[in-house]
C-alpha cells in the first residue's frame, strides 16, 4: 500500500512539473515580455524532479541465478523422491524463461505440462491452482473464467511462483503424478529456494539490496 501510494504521489509531482515546464517554454518562445511573474527555469524543475526524496525511480528486485535454482530443484527432487513419485520439475525465471527442467522416469507430455505450469504461475504471479478453480465450472458457481481456456498458459495446479521482495523472482512447475501431488513437490522447491535467500540476506546484513541475487 505505502509502495502504490509513492508511485501515486511520484506521478503527481511529475505531472504537476511537466506542466511547469511547458508553461515556461511556451511563455518564452511566444510572449517573452508579456510572461512578467517569476517562474522556475526548466533546468531548476529537473534539478528537482532528480532529487525529490519522496519519488522512487526502482523498485528493488531479486534476480533467482542457476546455483540458487539447484538448490530448489534438489529440495524438490529429496520429495518427489521420499514419495516415489515420478514428475518432471521446471524452475524459470521472472519472465517464464526456463533455467532449469528435469524429466524423473514421468510420461513425456509432463515435460511441457511442468514448463507451461511453471511460466503460468510466474507470469501471472499466482499459484496455478488458483487459476485452475477460477475456471472451473462448479454447480451453484457464477465467477467461472471460462474463457482463460482460450489463452496460451497451463491453468492447471502444479505451478507456485517465488515471491520475494514483493515482487516475483521465478516459479516451479510439476507435473507427472496427482495435481495435489504436483504442487506439493513445486511448494517444496519454491520454500527451499525462499529459506535459501532469508539466510543469504541475513549475512550480507542488508534484505533490501537493488538487484539481489538468490
Amino acid at each position: 500500500l505505502d509502495m502504490r501510494r509513492m508511485h501515486c504521489l511520484s506521478l503527481l509531482l511529475c505531472s504537476v512539473l511537466a506542466i511547469a515546464v511547458f508553461e515556461c517554454t511556451f511563455c518564452e518562445a511566444f510572449h517573452p515580455q508579456a510572461c512578467r511573474r517569476p517562474h522556475i527555469s526548466r533546468l531548476r524543475i529537473i534539478e528537482m524532479v532528480a532529487s525529490s526524496e519522496n519519488v522512487s525511480y526502482f523498485t528493488p528486485s531479486v534476480v533467482l541465478s542457476p546455483a540458487g535454482a539447484d538448490i530448489g530443484m534438489a529440495a524438490a527432487e529429496a520429495e518427489a523422491a521420499k514419495h516415489k513419485w515420478d514428475v518432471t520439475i521446471c524452475i524459470v525465471d521472472a519472465g517464464g524463461v526456463p533455467i532449469q527442467v528435469k524429466r524423473n522416469n514421468a510420461f513425456p507430455a509432463s515435460y511441457d505440462i511442468a514448463v507451461g505450469k511453471a511460466k503460468s504461475a510466474a507470469l501471472f504471479q499466482k499459484e496455478t491452482g488458483l487459476l485452475e478453480d477460477a475456471i472451473n465450472v462448479v454447480a451453484g458457481k457464477e465467477t467461472s473464467r471460462t474463457s482463460l481456456l482460450s489463452s496460451p498458459f497451463v491453468l492447471m495446479r502444479g505451478g507456485v511462483p517465488l515471491l520475494l521482495l514483493d515482487g516475483c523472482a521465478g516459479a516451479v512447475g510439476v507435473s507427472g503424478v496427482q495435481a495435489d501431488q504436483d504442487e506439493r513437490v513445486a511448494r517444496v522447491a519454491v520454500d527451499a529456494m525462499r529459506k535459501l535467500f532469508s539466510n543469504n540476506n541475513r549475512m550480507a546484513g542488508d534484505s533490501n539490496q537493488i538487484g539481489a541475487k538468490l
